[in-house]
């Protein structure tokens, strides 16, 4: 759903590319938590390819990623399995300044940004038992979404 809508936002202007795990099992989760804070990742990064003046005539592109991890510890738990959802976009990077306040609220790299998109998703997961990671340089900004796949009901 956030492919479509941000594709359908954005045009011809990037092109989104998906490498989808077809074998991540369901699990318990607050569908519309996730599709909110996905979309709020994904327009970001949409938006800074987008305002970004290439020099060469290559397109933005974002990559859509998700696998599993075994094993892995979120809120001092460990869980068996856990969704790795990978958003990785060709923009400029983000600023090495903002690199401590990125998540805080008002804080924005953008003249028309809000400063809430980043703020709103990491809260929304972290209601799920999940967390956001993240890691940029020029041409390559990844947000990671980690969450718990649990088969029931906690």
């Amino acid at each position: 759903r956030v492919r479509q809508v941000v594709e359908a936002d954005f045009g011809g202007k990037l092109s989104i590319k998906r490498d989808y795990d077809p074998s991540i099992p369901d699990t318990w989760i607050d569908l519309d938590q996730l599709i909110q804070s996905l979309m709020n990742l994904v327009r970001n990064a949409a938006q800074a390819i987008t305002e970004m003046e290439r020099q060469d005539e290559s397109k933005g592109e974002i990559v859509l990623k998700t696998r599993t991890v075994s094993h892995f510890t979120l809120s001092s738990k460990v869980h068996k399995l856990v969704a790795k959802i990978d958003i990785i976009d060709n923009g400029s990077g983000i600023d090495e300044s903002m690199s401590e306040s990125l998540f805080l609220p008002m804080i924005t790299g953008r003249k028309e940004g809000t400063g809430l998109g980043l703020p709103i998703a990491q809260s929304l997961i972290n209601q799920n038992g999940g967390l956001i990671e993240w890691q940029s340089r020029p041409g390559k900004t990844q947000f990671t979404v980690l969450l718990p796949i649990r088969d029931e009901k906690d």
